[in-house]
């Protein structure tokens, strides 16, 4: 980024990218590829390109983040929480539709009836969790932490489970009857 001053003498946020060559008129401001205008809540607009767009990183969401979520909507679908520390929170009834959960502690968090549809929580901390109902249908659970984690009526079809570290027993054990998982 490069900060220029605009007419009014105001610091203005510039992007570099390539320029497109127009015909001979060279004093034409706007001769940026797919520009796009954005107020940002400092009153300076920012110019953005899609080529920047495609070149940033998805901005991973924060547990302050997610407790304003479960404030409003409890919608989390589609969402970016790797490696986000929510430990001890009640997410009882929340959708995580594909979401990405990979490494997110949830240590002793409450996910009763939550729905992990197609969501992905590789290599995640779920010790103590309450998953009691949780639809983990399609999910990808591999390489996740379950000690303590209660799964009592969870669907698990097709879900991708963390069997290395866990016999497949143990946990369909927890699924039946409601029981702690021991490793």
């Amino acid at each position: 980024m490069v900060t220029i001053l605009d007419k009014k003498s105001k610091p203005t946020k510039v992007s570099l990218m390539a320029r497109k060559v127009i015909d001979d008129d060279d004093d034409d401001d706007d001769d940026f590829l797919d520009e796009e205008e954005d107020d940002d809540d400092d009153g300076i607009p920012e110019i953005r390109s899609e080529i920047d767009s495609d070149e940033t990183k998805p901005k991973t969401l924060t547990r302050k983040e997610a407790i304003d979520i479960l404030q409003t909507t409890r919608d989390f679908s589609k969402l970016d929480f790797r490696k986000a520390n929510l430990a001890k929170l009640d997410f009882s009834n929340c959708n995580f539709e594909t979401s990405n959960l990979s490494y997110v502690n949830f240590k002793d968090s409450n996910l009763e009836g939550c729905n992990f549809t197609n969501a992905s929580l590789w290599n995640a901390n779920l010790e103590g969790a309450n998953l009691t109902r949780a639809n983990l249908e399609d999910a990808d659970l591999d390489y996740t932490k379950l000690r303590g984690a209660i799964l009592y009526r969870a669907n698990v079809r097709r879900a991708t489970l963390p069997t290395d570290l866990i016999p497949r027993e143990e946990i369909l054990r927890s699924i039946n009857e409601g029981t702690k998982v021991n490793r």
